[in-house]
């Protein structure tokens, strides 16, 4: 009875020991596991490849265009012509019809003086006028009767030659007559003051009642409907401003708008002093009084000297608190950041970086 307990239980340890071996019976398939899927039977297996560090992002490119540095001038603006109004004649002032500030009519009155002894030289000159004529008629006749009585021998031939004398000289003074009145009235139109229409007067020296002298001066006039703002440019900035086309945008600082100027002269010399050009611009069109003193700005970019480009800001890759450019094969190149630009573009710099070099826009 003993001995056949102890032979089923061998028996038993004998089974148990089959089902849970290590190694599946011939025929048979291991179950695959968890963290492995199935391979099909007879496929075979793939060798694992090593871990590669890629950069990811798209293919898209930019290139790289040289970087400008700004210059930013500033200037006033003044008229664009100016003169000093003069008078021609001595005389007292009676009425000046324009004060500081005002612009000239259509006439370009400015004043007036007194023309009373002008209008008596006149008068004086047209009364000699009027006698000369009669005395000229008078010579006439007596000329013509004269040559008819020496055509009929009742007179001498030397009393006919003194009437044509005295009818010469009477017509002579009659015509220095008349060339005096229009110097009189050439005269008379110097007592109006006149200056350019539409200009402005900058400033007025003489009151009504004054005396002034012949050459005195008697206010300083303006044309404001146009606008100069002077400017000294070097010569890398004369030929950068003549890139930028026949407009040349402006900035009126105080006012805070935008205009547009030509260039209205350019001097053929330079200041010794600054070793400068001097370059005037005109603003002919603007929405706002066009006076004098205005602080303007123009801004010319230049060729940066260091060799500095623009690149977009999504081109940049920050690491270890330095740059870094993608070149198209997945080159780094570190660059130096400058600052930032218009249209979201950063300044950088790098001996490795020229202007035409391409990189990846978003690397």
């Amino acid at each position: 009875m003993k001995q056949t307990i102890i032979l089923t239980l061998a028996l038993l340890a004998l089974l148990l020991s089959g089902c849970n071996g290590d190694q599946p019976a011939k025929g048979e398939t291991a179950p695959a596991s968890a963290a492995e899927p199935a391979k099909p039977a007879g496929e075979p297996a793939k060798p694992v490849a090593a871990d590669k560090k890629t950069v990811p992002g798209s293919t898209e490119t930019f290139v790289a265009r040289s970087a400008a540095r700004r210059s930013t001038l500033t200037g006033f603006t003044r008229a664009r012509n100016a003169m000093t109004l003069v008078s021609e004649e001595s005389g007292r002032v009676h009425k000046v019809v324009a004060d500081v500030g005002d612009t000239l009519g259509e006439h370009g009155l400015f004043a007036e003086l007194d023309t009373t002894f002008i209008e008596l030289d006149l008068a004086g000159n047209r009364a000699d006028q009027q006698r000369l004529k009669s005395d000229v008629a008078y010579n006439k006749k007596e000329m013509d009767r004269y040559q008819s009585l020496v055509r009929s021998k009742n007179a001498a031939q030397s009393t006919l030659d003194s009437n044509i004398r005295a009818h010469q000289s009477a017509l002579q003074q009659l015509r220095g007559k008349q060339i005096e009145e229009r110097v009189l009235m050439e005269r008379m139109k110097r007592f109006s003051l006149l200056g350019p229409p539409g200009w402005k007067v900058v400033t007025r020296y003489i009151e009504p009642g004054e005396w002034i002298t012949k050459g005195e001066k008697v206010a300083e006039l303006g044309r404001y409907d146009v606008l100069l703002v002077p400017f000294a440019l070097t010569s890398a900035e004369y030929r950068a401003l003549g890139n930028q086309g026949d407009t040349v945008d402006l900035t009126l600082t105080d006012l805070d708008k935008h205009v547009s100027a030509t260039i209205a002269r350019v001097s053929p010399g330079f200041d010794p002093q600054t070793r400068k050009i001097n370059v005037d611009l005109e603003i002919t069109k603007g929405d706002f009084e066009f006076r004098g003193g205005l602080r303007t700005e123009l801004v010319i970019d230049l060729p940066d000297p260091g060799g500095a480009v623009l690149v977009p800001k999504t081109a940049l890759v920050k690491a270890y608190e330095e740059y870094f450019l993608m070149t198209p094969d997945r080159q780094r190149v570190r660059v130096v950041l400058l600052g930032a630009a218009e249209n979201d573009m950063r300044r950088v710099t790098s001996p490795d970086v020229r202007p035409g070099d391409r990189f990846l826009l978003n690397p």
